[in-house]
């Protein structure tokens, strides 16, 4: 199991590079090595592990977890895994439950909306190192993420409602100080 953590490490170390611009080395591998950690122990538990995408970003020792789950007790076991973690900062629990089911155009209308978003928000001045997900649920848009002001968090917010298919932004992105 360790080296699988030393593997997947060095694996996000490579492909996390941009988003990690504003961090130290050390940083760099502490934040890698907890991230490595807490999704280890997410994917462990049934519970929390089963029926729903999770999107999970560590800065300076803050974990963040992002998406929309079908049961609010998976948010909360999720959380209590992450803080379980050595080196965990902080949790910031972005995880909300989906309002209904929905239908095949809706699935097709949300990743419409997904994209879009996503590249509005890669085309924005944000800073360097912004690094923000973006997940879609019968028209709520999710940001989640870490940005540097509250200026920037304000920025993504507004730009995702500008999205015809948006109906709802949900902010949760992290200003980190």
């Amino acid at each position: 199991m360790r080296l699988f953590i030393y593997l997947f490490t060095a694996m996000m170390l490579v492909l996390a590079g941009p988003a990690m611009a504003d961090k130290t080395t050390g940083q760099m591998v502490d934040d890698s090595v907890i991230q490595a950690e807490v999704k280890a122990k997410i994917m462990s538990d049934d519970m929390v592990a089963g029926g729903w995408d999770i999107n999970l970003e560590t800065r300076k020792g803050v974990v963040q977890l992002g998406g929309f789950i079908d049961d609010p007790e998976q948010a909360k076991l999720a959380a209590e895994r992450a803080a379980s973690v050595k080196g965990v900062v902080a949790v910031d629990n972005q995880l909300h439950q989906k309002s209904a089911e929905r239908s095949a155009g809706q699935v097709v209308d949300d990743g419409i909306t997904t994209t879009r978003v996503k590249s509005a928000i890669g085309s924005a001045d944000l800073g360097k190192g912004v690094k923000i997900n973006v997940d879609t649920h019968n028209g709520v848009v999710l940001l989640t993420g870490f940005v540097d002001t509250a200026e920037d968090k304000a920025e993504a917010e507004a730009v995702a409602a500008k999205d015809a298919n948006t109906r709802k932004v949900i902010n949760g992105i992290y200003v980190l100080d």
